[in-house]
């Protein structure tokens, strides 16, 4: 529910200059939740759409057991969990740029696969 009350508080404007309802906040947690839930386990290519519009095919995962070990958060402050600050923007580590980068929720436009 502190998602949802988050995303309800930070972002009046949302889904692509939608207003957001209380409903479509507690959807927007959920999927934030089942989202870091499939990267945790394993590699998902997934889209969204870039800052300059244009679309990213991204192929990432938050699994450390995947991840470089030197590419690893220094730190747990820094690794990639859920914190309240947080819920606007999901990082993850792109396997194809070998980086962390991150997109903001509303961008994200969905699954395309899990790679094996």
């Amino acid at each position: 529910m502190s998602a949802a009350n988050h995303l309800k508080k930070q972002n009046p404007v949302i889904l692509r200059g939608t207003p957001i309802t209380p409903s479509q906040a507690l959807k927007y947690a959920w999927w934030f939740e089942s989202f870091r839930a499939k990267l945790s386990t394993g590699v998902w290519r997934f889209s969204y759409f870039k800052k300059d519009g244009s679309i990213r095919q991204a192929r990432g995962t938050l699994c450390m057991d995947l991840i470089p070990e030197e590419r690893h958060p220094k730190s747990l402050s820094s690794a990639p969990d859920v914190r309240p600050e947080n819920y606007d923007t999901f990082p993850y580590y792109d396997l194809d740029a070998a980086a962390w980068r991150s997109f903001r929720l509303e961008n994200f436009i969905g699954f395309v696969e899990e790679v094996k």
